[in-house]
């Protein structure tokens, strides 16, 4: 089989690597079987070794990166076509205006992220040589063209190959040594180490003595899964004793919340679900501290809405404080070098039990698209709007993370797909006790977008050591424990409450204190290692 691989040419070499990457998305949430990483990574070593033997001739170089690349292409396409396919659901909400334009951004977003895997293979396959230093020349451009994909252009680091690891609870500790990029290394690494048996049997050893390879890839992940284990054993949960939480989804449907008429109907819903008597909380709302709401809650200006605060103080106990996402907007006037302006945010409110706003914080990190347009005067000339539903484009925000509040531990608020980029949930300074991540994914429908977001809000509270709020429209919502265990969640695509205590947050994790350093020292080391490894196989 694997002599097959390596001779390999032209569309079917393609073909293959294309599937082998759609075939890895099953690693990741919401099926988490990262065991076919086993087939699919070394296939990709496979058919790497098949275009580095074919292109072997000195003036060969520009052959070689050309394969290269295109074979790195048909891998990524294939792995964010079918990774990220959820994304065309959000053309749905409004068909009648965005339809046409779903298979063209459904193929162009992957085409364009798969030029990350065709610029590390193309790298790799110039330092390629036989034996182990290839496998680490894979990882190390692995996790450099993830580290790119999670900077350029503003970022998007959604399903790295270092995310598969939380499919398995031990495995998923390692989140609180290393960051995502320091993991793809890894993951890389240890999944790609089986394609060595074809050099063991090369060499002339047979049976068990050439899978060798395998049993060290295999120790390797039951030493990680086993230090991981015995992590979590020894941590029982903890909470904040005086801290005690209700969080609420209402489950709106993306295409109801803004329909002319649906404003008052989605509001009533709020309270309502908000004032829940249940068999933990018998007297409602009397026996909770935080009342905890979605992104944009609700589909008006809510801080303008003298009857909506009104009505919300009206339901809350004066000792509840309400933590909901809103949009805002400020009027700047006009002065003599600049025309009057309305700055619109995506916002976290706090409010105290009479519905006075008393903290906000505006989202810094916005979705390109959705909540503003690069390019947006020719974007707009072609057709082309983002798809939040309110006028004019969002601003980014310049608060700061930390929000302290009288009787409770200091926290910081994550809006929507800010939870995604690591290096910027904790921001320089005190550090919070609490993360709270509120979020609408409805616009992703039933699919695997919700599953793969909820999971990143679960690597997040690893790396840090914090607990993690998650509250979502259409779910999931949940109470992420320190070590990313989930205490409480509920469904997608079902409405209801959680109510649950605030889980402790523990000493800082490696990672929280060393982050990047790691990751950088880590590729260091890498870059050393390969010609070493070169010069003792000789």
């Amino acid at each position: 089989m694997s002599g097959h691989i390596f001779e390999m040419r032209g569309f079917r070499r393609l073909a293959l690597a294309f599937s082998a990457g759609a075939a890895s998305v099953l690693a990741l949430a919401p099926f988490h079987l990262w065991p076919v990483l086993f087939i699919t990574l070394p296939v990709l070593v496979l058919l790497i070794d098949g275009i580095v033997s074919q292109h072997s001739a000195p003036l060969s170089r520009k052959p070689l990166l050309k394969s290269a690349a295109g074979l790195g292409w048909a891998f990524g396409f294939g792995y964010f076509l079918f990774g990220l396919y959820w994304i065309g659901k959000a053309f749905l909400v409004e068909a009648g205006i965005y339809i046409l334009l779903m298979p063209v951004a459904m193929t162009l977003m992957p085409a364009g992220l798969a030029l990350f895997y065709a610029l590390a293979i193309a790298l790799a396959a110039i330092f390629w040589r036989p034996g182990a230093s290839r496998i680490i020349v894979l990882a190390l451009v692995f996790a450099l063209g993830e580290w790119l994909r999670g900077h350029i252009l503003t970022g998007f680091p959604w399903n790295l190959p270092g995310h598969v690891f939380a499919g398995e609870a031990g495995l998923s500790q390692l989140s609180s040594l290393a960051g995502p990029y320091t993991l793809t290394f890894f993951c890389i690494l240890i999944f790609a180490l089986p394609a060595l048996v074809a050099d063991e049997r090369t060499a002339g050893r047979k049976g068990l003595a050439a899978l060798r390879p395998v049993f060290i890839s295999l120790v390797l992940l039951s030493a990680a899964s086993l230090w991981g284990h015995l992590r979590l054993a020894s941590a029982p949960p903890e909470n904040v004793g005086n801290i005690r939480l209700r969080l609420v989804q209402p489950n709106i449907r993306q295409e109801d919340k803004w329909r002319p008429g649906n404003a008052a109907p989605i509001y009533r819903t709020m309270l309502r679900l908000s004032g829940l008597k249940t068999a933990s909380r018998p007297e409602g709302l009397k026996q909770v501290t935080h009342l905890i709401w979605p992104e944009s809650a609700l589909p008006f200006f809510m801080a303008r809405s003298a009857q909506a605060l009104r009505g919300i103080d009206e339901r809350l106990p004066d000792h509840v404080m309400l933590i909901t996402g809103a949009n805002r907007y400020e009027d700047q006037p006009t002065t003599a070098d600049r025309r009057a302006r309305r700055l619109i945010y995506n916002s976290t409110y706090v409010l105290d039990g009479k519905a006075n706003i008393i903290r906000t914080y505006d989202k810094k990190h916005l979705v390109p698209f959705g909540e503003y347009l690069p390019f947006q005067p020719l974007l707009n000339a072609i057709g082309l709007h983002k798809f939040v539903q309110i006028r004019g484009q969002f601003e980014t925000g310049r608060r700061p993370r930390l929000i302290k509040l009288p009787g409770t531990p200091p926290l910081a608020p994550l809006i929507c797909y800010e939870v995604i980029f690591a290096e910027q949930v904790v921001e320089k300074g005190p550090r919070p006790a609490w993360l709270v991540n509120l979020t609408n994914d409805g616009w992703y429908g039933v699919s695997t977008g919700p599953y793969q977001h909820f999971v990143q809000a679960r690597i997040r509270a690893i790396e840090q050591g914090l607990p993690m709020i998650r509250v979502a429209n259409t779910g999931i919502s949940g109470v992420i424990d320190a070590y990313g265990r989930v205490r409480k969640s509920l469904p997608l695509a079902s409405a209801g409450i959680i109510d649950a205590a605030l889980p402790a947050a523990i000493e800082k994790t490696l990672y929280a204190r060393h982050g990047r350093l790691i990751f950088w020292l880590l590729i260091t080391m890498s870059i050393a290692l390969i010609p070493l490894l070169d010069r003792l196989k000789r």
